[in-house]
């Protein structure tokens, strides 16, 4: 049995876990299909208790436990609580409360439910959480599923459309496949553990130990373990060639549940791909140079393919392959302000992005989604604040200068170059300016063409979708301008990580 049940280094879990819990019961006690006459409209209650659980425990992390000395395992080792999986836990938690603001003006336009959506958001960012505080191949594995279960849920969950279904479906053949691989290239792992390190175990830092410790003398089959464990996170980065669900899946989800599963299932694959292969490990296992050309692939494929889209749900898609690059770029190169640098790019993303899905919702109208260049056009003109927004998540994707998403990008190619990938930097560069070309589209679309149409003139006002916007580029703009105040925060996440 555990001897160390350290329930408190878990409370924002629970905390996620209860709220998701109380919503779907709160959700089937007030009907949860919408308000009665003289009844309060249920999907204000499921959304304000979704949202408050979300705030809660993101204040809790570092109110209490980033003030904890040293990093803290529970259930002797499966669960670890440092600094690092609390960074990752705060980015997951920011991502999903802003997706869930996102979501309810889109429900209310299809007349859904609520409570179920919701929480499933919530289960799935549960399952984030602990993925990242992961110390066991097994909790891991849980954690996962935990994610993505919920995940392909939220990617069909219009099953009467035949592309929502679809979405789903791709999604969940696909991420089973990729958690298959997964689970045999952990069955490996644990097989060399057992036979070379004397005692078979599940916990990754044993696991780690034992193969730097044995570096000249791995066999075939550890190497071709890590590999496979390699190859199932990359599915989850939508890392080139394993990239070709993403589109689809995008393309075809509900808009603001899109937002949700681009920035925090991303960034959560960031965190495992840091604890599992951080450091040298990735050159002991020979992992590095096939990385180096997923990463290069991973730009090239993402950026040049992300030119030619004229959905706009299509091209942030591509966009999100591209970013994945970027954060290969961080775990290729392997030194604390390279993984610094990819824990700030993980928080600059998530911003940026949800910014310009917050746009996208706010644009769209009653049964049609704004997801096409043409959707867009001459509404700038008529709404610039929301336009005004557009062009900074576009500029702070992009890279520009002083936005977050340019020293994200900043702190990651300095990195790489200071550890001898100067041509993978360089690649990086030249794939970044590329980006800029289609990101300017949808902001010529909206303040250079004109209005196709005049019943788009009229587009309702929604408070929530309006809070999401203006917290998402105040983040943008603070995150860049007072960057170096984060800089602590980073280097203690990152010496966490090392141990």
């Amino acid at each position: 049995m555990p001897t160390d049940l350290h329930f408190s280094l878990m409370i924002p879990e629970l905390v996620v876990l209860g709220s998701a819990v109380l919503v779907l019961l709160l959700d089937a006690v007030l009907h949860g299909g919408g308000p009665r006459p003289g009844e309060e409209d249920p999907r204000d209650t499921t959304l304000a208790l979704s949202v408050v659980g979300c705030v809660v425990a993101a204040a809790w992390i570092p109110a209490v436990l980033w003030n904890i000395e040293g990093p803290r395992s529970s259930f002797n080792g499966l669960f670890v609580a440092d600094r690092f999986s609390l960074f990752f836990k705060l980015v997951v938690l920011v991502g999903a409360a802003l997706s869930l603001l996102l979501s309810d003006s889109w429900l209310r336009r299809r007349r859904l439910s609520s409570g179920a959506a919701h929480a499933l958001v919530l289960f799935a960012t549960s399952g984030m959480m602990y993925m990242v505080s992961a110390g066991d191949m097994v909790t891991l594995f849980l954690g996962l599923e935990v994610m993505s279960i919920p995940v392909y849920c939220l990617a069909a969950l219009l099953r009467w459309e035949d592309r929502s279904v679809e979405a789903g479906v791709k999604y969940l053949v696909l991420g089973a496949f990729a958690t298959a691989i997964m689970l045999f290239g952990f069955a490996l792992l644990y097989g060399y553990q057992g036979l070379v390190g004397g005692v078979a175990t599940t916990q990754l830092e044993p696991l780690q130990t034992t193969l730097m410790a044995n570096a000249e003398a791995l066999p075939l089959y550890a190497r071709a373990g890590g590999l496979l464990v390699l190859i199932g996170l990359l599915f989850k980065i939508s890392a080139a060639p394993f990239h070709m669900w993403t589109p689809d899946v995008y393309e075809g989800a509900p808009l603001p549940f899109v937002a949700f599963m681009s920035v925090a299932v991303k960034a959560t694959a960031a965190a495992v791909l840091l604890r599992v292969f951080g450091g040298p490990l990735l050159a002991v296992l020979g992992l590095d140079g096939m990385l180096w050309v997923v990463a290069a692939f991973t730009m090239v494929v993402g950026n040049f393919m992300a030119l030619v889209q004229d959905n706009v749900k299509r091209m942030l898609a591509y966009s999100s392959i591209a970013h994945g690059g970027y954060i290969l770029v961080g775990v290729l190169a392997g030194s604390a302000e390279a993984q610094a640098g990819v824990l700030y790019y993980a928080l600059a993303y998530t911003v940026g992005n949800v910014a310009a899905f917050a746009v996208l919702v706010y644009l769209s109208r009653q049964g049609h989604e704004a997801e096409r260049f043409s959707d867009l056009q001459g509404l700038g003109a008529r709404h610039p604040l929301v336009g005004g927004v557009m062009v900074l998540a576009m500029l702070s994707l992009t890279g520009i200068p002083p936005l977050v998403g340019f020293f994200g990008k900043f702190v990651i190619f300095k990195a790489a170059v200071a550890q001898g990938y100067v041509g993978l930097t360089i690649l990086a560069l030249l794939t970044s300016a590329v980006s800029f070309a289609y990101y300017l589209r949808p902001v010529i679309a909206l303040f250079m063409r004109p209005t196709v149409g005049c019943e788009v003139a009229v587009i309702p006002v929604n408070r929530r979708v309006a809070l999401c916007m203006g917290l998402t580029s105040l983040a943008i703009c603070a995150l860049g301008v007072f960057s170096e105040s984060y800089l602590g925060w980073l280097s203690s996440a990152v010496l966490a990580l090392a141990g």
